[in-house]
C-alpha cells in the first residue's frame, strides 16, 4: 500500500511524524540516527560540494535530525548563514555547532519569504509528509534566483526483486507500517526529477545510491537496528509473526548475507537567475545547449 491509499478517504494518518516508532524518546532512536549519518552523510557532501558552495550562500537544512549536514554546511560558508530546522530541536541544539542557527520548526505549517536562501538541503523528510508535494514546491520558492534545492530521499524498489525472502517481507511490511502510521510514501522519491522541474528549478541533476544490508554492508547494523525499533508495531499491526521477525534478524548474524536494502534517490535543481540586465537564464539541456522558456 502506498501512502496516498494509506490515507485515502480524507482520514488523516494517526500519527503525524511516526513518533511511536521514530520520536528521539525511543531507546534506539538516537543510535539509529547516528547510523544513518554515517552511511548518507559521505554522498550528501559529495553532491553538495558539486554545487561550488560559496562561503557567503545562506543555507538552509530542514528536518536537520542530530545536525550533521547542518554543521557541515556551516564549515563550508563562513561569511554566510546556516539555518537548520526541526519539529523537535533538543538533538539538534547540541550538535549542529556555533555557527547554525537552530529553528524549531514545522515545514508544513510554516514557511520562509521568497527568495531567502542560496541552498535548501533536506533529506529523509519528505517521503514521510503527506503533504510532500506542497512542501516540496514551498521550498523552491524560498530559493533566491540561482539557489539550488537538494532532495535526498528514500525509495524501496531495489527489495522487490531480493533473494531473501525474510527480507523483502519485513522491508515490505515496513513500508506498509509507516504508509498507515503517518501517510509515508517508499515509492515516491524515483519521480524527484520531475518533481523539481514542476516547481520550476532548472539545471536538474540526479544521483541514485544503493544502500546495502548484510555482511561487510555498512547498512547491515542499521537495518538490525530499524527492524527491531519496528518490531513492536509490525507484530501488533499483524503485519509480521514473531517467526517471521526472527527470521529477518537472524539474517544479520549470517555471515553469507548481502543484500540490496533500499535506493537513496538525490535530486538536485535551481531556480532561474536573473542576470543585472533583466534576462533570465536559460537552462542547460541534455546536449549541453540553451533551453530556454
Amino acid at each position: 500500500m502506498n501512502a496516498e491509499a494509506a490515507v485515502s478517504g480524507g482520514q488523516p494518518p494517526a500519527d503525524r511524524y511516526g513518533e511511536d516508532m521514530l520520536a528521539h524518546t525511543v531507546p534506539t532512536e538516537a543510535r539509529r540516527h547516528l547510523l544513518l549519518q554515517r552511511l548518507l552523510d559521505p554522498e550528501t557532501k559529495r553532491i553538495l560540494t558539486g554545487l561550488r558552495i560559496r562561503p557567503h550562500w545562506r543555507c538552509l537544512e530542514l528536518g536537520a535530525g542530530i545536525g550533521t549536514v547542518a554543521r557541515w554546511l556551516g564549515e563550508q560558508c563562513p561569511d554566510g548563514r546556516v539555518v537548520a530546522t526541526d519539529v523537535d530541536v533538543g538533538p539538534l541544539r547540541s550538535a549542529a555547532g556555533p555557527r547554525v542557527e537552530v529553528l524549531r520548526h514545522d515545514v508544513t505549517t510554516e514557511g520562509f519569504p521568497t527568495g531567502s536562501f542560496d541552498l535548501i538541503h533536506t533529506r529523509m523528510l519528505l517521503f514521510n509528509l503527506p503533504a510532500r508535494d506542497a512542501v516540496l514546491t514551498r521550498a523552491a520558492d524560498w530559493l533566491a534566483p540561482g539557489g539550488w534545492l537538494v532532495v535526498e530521499e528514500p525509495d524501496a524498489f531495489p527489495i522487490d526483486s531480493s533473494p531473501y525472502p525474510a527480507f523483502r517481507r519485513a522491508v515490505q511490511a515496513g513500508e506498509e507500517l509507516v504508509a498507515r502510521s503517518h501517510g509515508a510514501a517508499t515509492r515516491w522519491a524515483r519521480g524527484l526529477p520531475e518533481y523539481l522541474r514542476a516547481a520550476g528549478l532548472v539545471d536538474l541533476g540526479l544521483s541514485v545510491k544503493i544502500q546495502h544490508a548484510g555482511n561487510g554492508a555498512g547498512g547491515n547494523e542499521f537495518w538490525r537496528v530499524l527492524l527491531t525499533q519496528f518490531g513492536p508495531g509490525l507484530l501488533d499491526a499483524g503485519l509480521l509473526t514473531e517467526t517471521e521477525l526472527a527470521a529477518a534478524l537472524a539474517l544479520f548474524d549470517d555471515p553469507g548475507f548481502v543484500d540490496a536494502a533500499h535506493a537513496t534517490v538525490s535530486a538536485w535543481g535551481r531556480r532561474r537567475p536573473t542576470f543585472a540586465d533583466g534576462t533570465r537564464h536559460r537552462a542547460r539541456s541534455a546536449g549541453g545547449q540553451s533551453a530556454g522558456r
